[in-house]
């Protein structure tokens, strides 16, 4: 009789081991892979050039710049906005919107509570603001952006489209601003002197000097700001200066109708501009707010400036 027998060629264990082996460092390839195409933490350069770290795409955030708050409703990513800032008031959509306060007088718990995973801030390059180091120690991400020129809303758009994942319409709105910024310079004459132009913010001529948002709002309407010469963000001008520079026009940034102390002031009524009826009342919304619709702004500034 034959019996049964439990050993097996030498071959078949190598071949068994080989497999075994195989089949182990594949599963540690495997392992490694899916490890490495988990989503972490990715990173984004803000608008004053600081590191924000996010997981994933912010789907709840709040806004406490009314730049910004348009900003994310002309990348069409209004729906994801939980909060914003009292001032928040265009588009109209954005009145429906659970209110936190402001920069100045912030609702911390009203925040905490709608579960943000990103906070938009107004900030400076020059230091920190308090909301910012709030949100730093609430572990809130914040994105935070302070445009001192045009050309720095357009990238700051683009930068803010990358982070909603929405990369294209940033691209495509920045391009359609670059557009019509261009259309509005191709309108002065090459050469053609700018007219002098004073914009105040109140009836006591605080104004904007060199180097500031709005002189270089100004001057993408194609104007030249009166007070350039100054390297002063904000300043305040005596009825004697303006009447020495006597500017050709003139922008009052407040609603007509609270501008009686302004037009009732001594020495107003002197002012070529005035006597020529080149003062005008542009919505203080579109050119003092460095986001998109600041563009609207400067195309309606620039048609003044032309006489239109």
């Amino acid at each position: 009789m034959v019996t049964g027998t439990t050993n097996a060629p030498k071959g078949v264990f190598r071949k068994s081991a080989a497999l075994v082996l195989a089949l182990a460092i594949a599963a540690m390839v495997s392992t490694a892979f899916l490890a490495g195409c988990r989503r972490g933490p990715r990173t984004y350069t803000d608008g004053l050039g600081k590191t924000v770290s996010l997981e994933g795409t912010p789907k709840r955030i709040v806004s406490l710049s009314p730049a910004l708050t348009e900003a994310v409703f002309s990348l069409g990513a209004g729906d994801r906005l939980v909060g914003v800032s009292t001032f928040c008031n265009r588009p109209p959509e954005a009145l429906e919107i659970e209110k936190v306060g402001d920069a100045f007088t912030l609702n911390t718990e009203k925040l905490v509570s709608l579960k943000p995973d990103l906070v938009l801030v107004a900030g400076s390059r020059d230091q920190e603001s308090q909301v910012e180091k709030d949100l730093a120690r609430l572990g809130i991400p914040a994105w935070a952006s302070g445009p001192s020129t045009v050309a720095e809303v357009l990238q700051d758009i683009e930068a803010l489209s990358k982070v909603l994942g929405v990369e294209k319409k940033g691209e495509e709105l920045a391009a359609e601003l670059e557009e019509d910024l261009e259309a509005v310079r191709a309108a002065f004459p090459e050469g053609a002197p700018r007219p002098k132009v004073f914009i105040t913010f109140d009836s006591e001529l605080w104004t904007s000097g060199g180097g500031s948002f709005i002189d270089d709002v100004i001057t993408a309407a194609g104007g030249a700001n009166i007070a350039g010469d100054v390297d002063q963000q904000y300043l305040q001008l005596s009825m004697e200066d303006l009447l020495a520079k006597d500017p050709d026009v003139i922008l009052v940034a407040i609603p007509e109708d609270e501008a009686a102390p302004l037009i009732g002031r001594p020495g107003w009524s002197s002012l070529r501009a005035v006597k020529e009826g080149r003062v005008f009342f542009p919505n203080p919304d579109l050119v003092s707010r460095p986001g998109p619709a600041v563009v609207e702004g400067i195309k309606e500034i620039a048609g003044w400036l032309r006489g239109e």
